[in-house]
């Protein structure tokens, strides 16, 4: 190496080159003087014959001479520590990178492979993205799952069940509450699959859908169908064996009604939205039923009532601000063909979030905390609403859906703390205190009766033997007492007893 550095030539070349911004491989290109920048190799040295210290080579410039070309054998590369940050703009690294691997027999790109740590004053670092597909495969299928069964909109789905079998005043038993909520998870994960099955063409064209499992192809339309079949199966199947026959009817009708009207009215009529909210109204009937017993009372249809109407502003909300998306793929929602009745049926369906909130205590459902409790909230919302149909921008429409999320959760969570009928409440004490009040006034009686009868014994003792004989008790005498007497203790005293006496 010592023979190389010494070679006055070649070591100027480099150090000028190392000063100015040419490449530091640029005497390469003015020997072998083609102009080509990317052409790394030396072709008038063999540097392999430099390192080895042959006289030959060297005494080609200690004497002055003339490069001798022609003695070349093959281009090797030139292990020069040479800093890269000077590379200028007019240089192809990648090509760099490529002639440097060929000529120590590599092959191009298997530096960037064997090393990937960046070059010399490349801070520049790719972040490394964790994939689904890194996940292994059990895990991968569940949740791949849950994307198909829309784990999030399923959540909500089962939140509001169990919000109305605690609001229910019926008598709280965990294994019904668990096997209504697995059934109901199983259920509704079946109709979001179906649903997508559906709708893969058209989730392809929007981009809130775009990455759902079946459009990215992660798992084929029937691999879907068949978990839609089995999840629906053993859910209906746990709702009517293991919580009663008006819960998995309820459950069967929402599965139909979500796939078979709801689904494909999307693409046809603006009345999907309607449909769509008796779908989201039936979840908390099917937790009552679950806890009445099938039992569906005037809070049950209350409480339908108010997640039947929380829906429209929730969706239309928003749809609004995704109106080109369902516009491009085809579906037909107010907030495109019907932009004011959109803003207007939003308004008008707060208030009657309000009105239902007031007539819960009037049927006697919750106190009239309730709906004191819910006037602020309900009023909020339905000025959000209102601003909403007066400007009907992305803004307003945004501040509504978002409030939306937050309304739902604070409404539930009043009407169970306001509940009339709770968990071994005032049903329970009545009935206690019914039975109590009967069995003390049976009680008295019989011993009221005894005690009479002992106070008349030494009266009527003869002139019950006369009767006996033959003589007939006149009004008033002490034969009729006794009849009268013993007629009252009859009725209280068992059978043994009366003979006794």
């Amino acid at each position: 190496m010592h023979k190389f550095l010494a070679n006055g030539r070649l070591w100027g070349e480099l150090v000028r080159n190392a000063g100015s911004n040419r490449p530091p491989f640029a005497f390469c290109t003015r020997l072998h003087g083609n102009g080509n920048p990317s052409a790394v190799h030396v072709s008038s040295i063999n540097i392999r014959n430099l390192h080895r210290g042959s006289n030959d080579d060297s005494s080609q410039y200690n004497g002055g001479g003339s490069p001798k070309v022609a003695t070349m054998q093959r281009p090797v590369a030139v292990p020069l520590a040479v800093p890269l940050p000077g590379v200028s703009s007019g240089v192809d690294a990648k090509a760099l990178v490529g002639e440097i691997s060929k000529s120590v027999g590599l092959a191009a790109g298997s530096i960037a492979k064997i090393n990937p740590v960046p070059l010399i004053g490349d801070e520049s670092k790719e972040p490394v993205v964790a994939s689904v597909t890194s996940l292994p495969g059990f895990k991968r299928l569940i949740h791949h799952y849950l994307m198909l069964s829309k784990i999030r909109l399923t959540s909500l789905v089962v939140l509001t069940t169990m919000a109305g079998y605690a609001m229910a005043p019926g008598s709280f038993e965990l294994g019904t509450f668990l096997l209504c909520s697995v059934g109901t998870t199983l259920v509704s994960g079946a109709a979001n699959s179906i649903n997508q099955v559906i709708e893969t063409s058209f989730d392809a064209q929007m981009a809130r859908t775009r990455n759902r499992v079946l459009v990215k192809g992660y798992l084929s339309r029937l691999h879907a169908v068949g978990f839609a079949l089995g999840a629906s199966t053993v859910g209906c199947s746990m709702l009517y064996f293991g919580v009663n026959e008006m819960t998995a009817l309820l459950g069967a009708a929402n599965l139909i009604l979500y796939t078979s009207i709801y689904t494909p009215m999307k693409r046809y009529s603006i009345l999907n939205t309607w449909v769509g909210s008796v779908v989201g109204a039936i979840p908390p009937l099917m937790g009552w039923a679950a806890c009445t017993g099938g039992d569906l009372g005037a809070g049950a249809w209350i409480l339908a009532g108010l997640l039947y109407c929380w829906q429209f502003p929730h969706f239309n909300a928003l749809s609004w601000n995704i109106r080109p998306e369902y516009l491009k793929a085809g579906y037909k929602m107010m907030a495109n063909s019907h932009p004011a009745l959109c803003t207007r049926v939003s308004l008008r369906h707060t208030g009657f979030i309000a009105g239902l909130s007031c007539l819960a205590p009037v049927l006697d459902v919750t106190n009239v905390w309730f709906a004191l409790e819910t006037l602020p909230l309900n009023a909020y919302f339905a000025y959000l609403a209102w601003d909403f149909h007066q400007k009907a921008d992305s803004k307003s429409s945004r501040k509504l859906f978002r409030f939306s999320l937050l309304h739902l959760p604070l409404l539930m969570g009043l009407f169970l703390l306001n509940k009339k009928n709770w968990l071994f409440g005032e049903d329970k004490s009545e009935q206690i205190e019914l039975t109590s009040a009967g069995a003390n006034a049976s009680i008295s009686e019989v011993f009221v009766s005894g005690r009479e009868a002992k106070e008349n014994e030494g009266q009527y003792l003869v002139p019950n033997i006369v009767a006996e004989i033959g003589a007939s008790p006149a009004p008033g005498s002490i034969k009729a007492i006794e009849d009268n007497l013993l007629s009252n203790v009859a009725t209280v005293l068992p059978t043994a007893s009366k003979q006794k006496l």
